[in-house]
């Protein structure tokens, strides 16, 4: 019955994709954040991907039967994201002839990760191609955002029904299941801490960790979008609120991280960029502080978690890893110390999907020091891992020119957009380019701290490129 209606699905997705592509484009935004919706095909298909995978198999033919090839123009700034593509697929095949032999099982995990990491990365960067195939107005930026706004609601309010269900009941209404280190499935559901036994929300948003950042996100974009103008989103205060109890109930590192730092470049950006309030964004950051206060206030006074758990939770998971994140988890402190140890690696890196090939005896010695992770002993050389920082990943992988393409692929665009924006008559448009410019660069900077995210932010690119091209064009008109 699931492969059924799993091809159903994929039937109904190539129909839209060869008659309605932005229909289907919105689709894709909607599932972003939905990683526990997926397709088994020997590994997991979200739906996000799935959908992303259609657009590459049915685009050519849409634009071969739909599309004049004359009418499709690339910003010039999308020449930096040509070069990254290129150089990441050219390094990862020439760094197999050197690569150390794989004793890991399959091959997309072994002697063929290298091709499948390729395909990913083809994958991941599609959808900084779609706003310039298919959108034909500004305003399609804002739906997009209004979707992944739609979105993360639902997912919220499933969150919700969820852990109201399992403290009422005892139940899972959403069963969430993945493949464990061990090869296993197992069900996240209940946590243990200081005797207390809790249910961190996560939807059908993956595990926590992945359901708060898509909160986060979409928390950051409310703020920034009252920033550049006070009568976008209808209920805005309202959704803000609801996110934040959303996100708390998480009890996820990665998404406090995430809220922090864009709360501080919310901060920080009005001093360097014209247009932007100080006073709304200190407006926002109170109301979230509030908030926060309240809320933890109904949790410990109702004994639902006790001080002891949101100490451990905020102060030393959250606060202490924002200086000292590389030895708080094996695979960052892996791969740092192997750059460590061969710096030589850092300048074209290892391949992408590669590090795990470098660092095993890196990893092996963190473990054998650190009493919590010996577990890991006895699986650590058929173990595929990466840095989950963001920067660190890029380096190890493909080197600090890696780095530096990844960084003008995005960095490009947004500077080419907040300079062209003066050419720009029409206030709504103008205030549509610095606010997605300023949500681009927290995106960019959220991607560099923690990686598992990046369809976000090729997801924004591929808006800001789109804006790009149309400035440029209004500018051409103007000033010849």
């Amino acid at each position: 019955m699931t492969i059924i209606i799993g091809i159903l699905i994929i039937l109904c997705g190539i129909f839209l994709a060869l008659t309605k592509p932005k229909l289907l484009y919105f689709v894709m935004v909607f599932f972003a954040g939905w990683y526990s919706v997926f397709i088994e095909i020997g590994f997991a298909v979200t739906a996000y991907r799935l959908v992303v995978l259609i657009f590459l198999l049915c685009s050519p033919i849409y634009i071969s039967l739909r599309i004049r090839k004359s009418t499709i123009r690339l910003p010039p700034s999308v020449k930096y994201l040509f070069v990254f593509i290129y150089y990441a697929a050219v390094v990862t095949v020439v760094a197999q002839f050197f690569a150390p032999e794989s004793h890991i099982a399959g091959f997309t995990r072994g002697e063929g990760r290298w091709i499948f990491q390729i395909a990913l990365l083809l994958i991941d960067v599609t959808p900084a191609f779609l706003p310039l195939l298919f959108f034909t107005r500004t305003e399609d930026v804002i739906t997009t955002a209004k979707v992944f706004v739609v979105s993360t609601t639902i997912l919220c309010i499933f969150g919700w029904v969820q852990s109201l269900a399992f403290y009422l009941y005892g139940t899972v209404l959403f069963p969430v299941f993945r493949e464990g280190m061990l090869g296993g499935v197992g069900q996240l559901i209940a946590v243990d801490m200081f005797g207390t036994t809790f249910h961190r929300m996560r939807s059908l948003g993956g595990e926590p960790k992945s359901f708060a950042v898509t909160v986060a996100v979409a928390i950051l974009l409310l703020i920034v979008s009252r920033i550049v103008n006070p009568k976008g989103f209808r209920f805005r205060n309202l959704l803000l609120g609801f996110f934040l109890a959303s996100l708390f109930a998480s009890l996820a590192t990665s998404g406090f991280f995430v809220l922090f730092m864009g709360l501080a470049l919310v901060v920080i950006a009005p001093f360097f960029v014209k247009g932007l309030e100080l006073k709304t964004a200190v407006k926002s950051i109170t109301a979230i502080a509030v908030i926060g206060i309240i809320f933890l206030g109904i949790v410990i006074g109702s004994g639902i978690l006790s001080p002891a758990v949101i100490g451990e939770v905020f102060l030393e998971r959250t606060i202490r890893r924002l200086g000292v994140a590389v030895t708080m988890e094996p695979w960052n402190a892996a791969a740092f110390s192997f750059l460590a140890a061969y710096p030589q690696y850092s300048l074209f890196g290892v391949g992408m999907g590669d590090v795990h090939l470098y660092a095993v005896e890196q990893l092996v010695q963190h473990a054998m020091i650190n009493p919590a992770l010996a577990w890991l002993l006895p699986y650590v050389r058929d173990t595929v891992f990466a840095p989950s920082i963001g920067f660190l990943r890029i380096v190890s992988e493909l080197g600090i020119i890696g780095l530096v393409l990844f960084l003008c692929a995005f960095l490009g665009p947004i500077r080419s957009n907040l300079k062209h924006r003066q050419y720009i008559h029409n206030a709504r448009s103008k205030r549509l380019v610095l606010g997605l410019s300023l949500f681009a660069v927290f995106i960019l900077v959220a991607v560099l701290m923690r990686y598992f995210h990046v369809n976000y932010a090729y997801i924004t690119l591929g808006l800001v490129y789109f804006l790009n091209r149309e400035i440029e064009a209004v500018s051409r008109r103007q000033y010849g």
